[in-house]
Formats: C-alpha cells, structure tokens, sequence
C-alpha cells in the first residue's frame, strides 16, 4: 500500500520524528523486568484479558537495558547501512508489562542507564494509569525536562463496563486523572485504545474518540483486537462467547475513530503486528498492509480525514 494514502489524511508521528530529530528515528522495545501489578498480586493475579503472560513485547533479557539497546542499535546500523542510508536515532521504549511499577530509584537507575548509550535521544515509558503516584510523578518530570520523552497510558475503552470485563482493574477515571497529572507537568501522553473489544461496537469506539478528543491527549496508538494464545480473551473465544470484527467493521470503526480526534492529535499506530505465531483470530489481524488499505479506501470513500467529524478540528 501506498503511504501517502494515509499519510495525507492524517497527522501521524513519523513526520514529527523527523522534523524533531532532522532525520529518521526508531524505537527500540526494552523489558526491564518490571512485571505486572495486574498479575503480580499488587492489584490482581489474572491480568488483562487480552494480554499473554509474556506482556506486550519484549526486547531481550529483562533487565540487561544497556544490551537491549546496543543490540538494537547494531541491528538498525546494519539495516540502514545495507541500504546506503543514514544511521537512524533510536528512542529507548520501555515496552513490556507496567514500566513504573518499580522503586522510583530504580527506575530512574533504568532509565538513566538507557540515556548513557551512545545513539539513544530520548525514552519512551508506558504503563498503566494507576502505577504514578506523586514520586513517581516528580521522576517522570526529571525525565522530561532532560530529554525527549513521553508516556503512553493504557485506556483500551473509555467504557467502564469494556474496562470491567476485560479485567483491567482500573476505571476511565484514573486514566483521566493521570493524563490531567502530566498535563500539569507538561508531559506528552500517548494514550492506547484497542477497537473491537469484546461486547463492544463501532458505537463505543466513536464514544471512546469523542472522550479523548475532549481530554487534550497528545497522541493515540491505536490496536485492533488480537486473540493471542494464552490470553483469556483466547478462552472466551474458543468458547464462542464473542466473534472478532471483520476487517471491514473494523476499518470503517477505525476511520470513523480517527475522524472523530482533532488534527493536532499525534497518531502513533494505526494497526498493530502481532506476529503469526501467536494469534488465534482474526486472521486478517496478521496482514498488517491490508487492514490499512481497506482503512485508507474508508476514508477516501467518505472523503474524511482527521479532524472530520471532530467540532475541535484543530
């Protein structure tokens, strides 16, 4: 598919990345070993229904941050210098599982460790709404005012009955408090949002956009629903109680949802990759340049574009 599709229709990050750091920048995924307070007792023991035991991603032995990146950057040299292009930036992604749930001395140890590497420009941390208390806070502010930074913040739905069922142990409101808390520090929040959440329909997916439209968000990424094994999303669907949507439910859901956010709102994902291995359903989950082309002919169909039907185009 061709970029410039999509790429014209809405504000998406890679274009800042490269006004930002005059040139291309690419995260590299880190787990540091920090678990989960949704499955380590803290808060919970089940975990979020559509997340494996392995959390979200990973980017090698949990802990080894200076290695994770160093390895990482090797693999992005060799790729660009393969194809004569310049070496990108990397921005340090602490990716996996819940990357505040620790002592703030050692998280700000982590974070500080992934600063001194050579080739890193900036950090990335994303966690749950409620993993910030106010020393918490106070580091995040530290970080920020030294680098480049922003947080990503799991919402999934801003539907308190989705957030119930999928075992999420939090409601919208301590998504809302935590993104008011950063904006008061003037930190960039990227909030994530899955559509097609078991019981829900384009309906809440609209009503999830309108709700993030009105808090100031700085950025969405968004993910299409995934069954991935060893989930209990995987048991409920195996057990025929919800049918994943169909690649064009979710593309119309998905152009609606982008029309419905303000222009100024960063788009960071539009559609994830799960890799094959692991995913049960859809199946047109794990054909990445498809669900984006049948997103791109929605919004070409209905001539919309970001900020469309948003009253707050700007």
């Amino acid at each position: 598919m061709n970029p410039q599709r999509l790429a014209g229709r809405l504000n998406l990050l890679g274009p800042w990345l490269r006004r930002r750091f005059g040139g291309p920048v690419m995260k590299i995924g880190l787990d540091a070993g920090l678990g989960c307070p949704n499955r380590d007792g803290t808060l919970g023991r089940e975990g979020c229904s559509f997340c494996p035991p392995s959390g979200s991603g990973a980017g090698g032995e949990p802990g080894s941050i200076g290695e994770q990146l160093r390895q990482g950057l090797a693999r992005l040299q060799g790729r660009a210098q393969a194809r004569g292009r310049r070496v990108p930036a990397a921005l340090a992604y602490f990716q996996a599982h819940t990357s505040t749930h620790a002592e703030p001395q050692r998280l700000e140890q982590l974070y500080s460790q992934a600063l001194g590497v050579p080739g890193v420009a900036g950090v990335i941390v994303s966690t749950r709404p409620d993993c910030l208390d106010e020393p918490r806070w106070r580091l995040l502010d530290r970080l920020n005012r030294r680098t480049t930074f922003w947080l990503e913040l799991g919402l999934q739905s801003a539907c308190d009955q989705t957030l119930a069922r999928l075992g999420r142990g939090h409601d919208v409101a301590a998504f809302d408090r935590a993104l008011a808390r950063a904006r008061e520090l003037n930190i960039r929040v990227v909030a994530h949002v899955i559509l097609g959440l078991p019981g829900e329909g384009r309906e809440h997916t609209a009503a999830t956009a309108r709700h993030l439209a009105r808090s100031g968000v700085w950025g969405v990424k968004m993910h299409s629903l995934m069954v991935l094994e060893q989930t209990g999303l995987a048991r409920e669907y195996q057990e025929g109680r919800f049918i994943p949507w169909s690649r064009e439910t979710w593309a119309r859901a998905a152009a609606e949802f982008l029309a419905l956010l303000p222009r100024r709102v960063l788009i960071h994902r539009l559609v994830a990759d799960p890799g094959r291995e692991r995913l049960l359903a859809p199946e047109w989950a794990g054909d990445k340049n498809r669900a984006l082309a049948a997103l791109a002919r929605v919004l070409e169909e209905n001539d919309w574009e970001q900020g469309s039907l948003c009253p707050q185009r700007d």
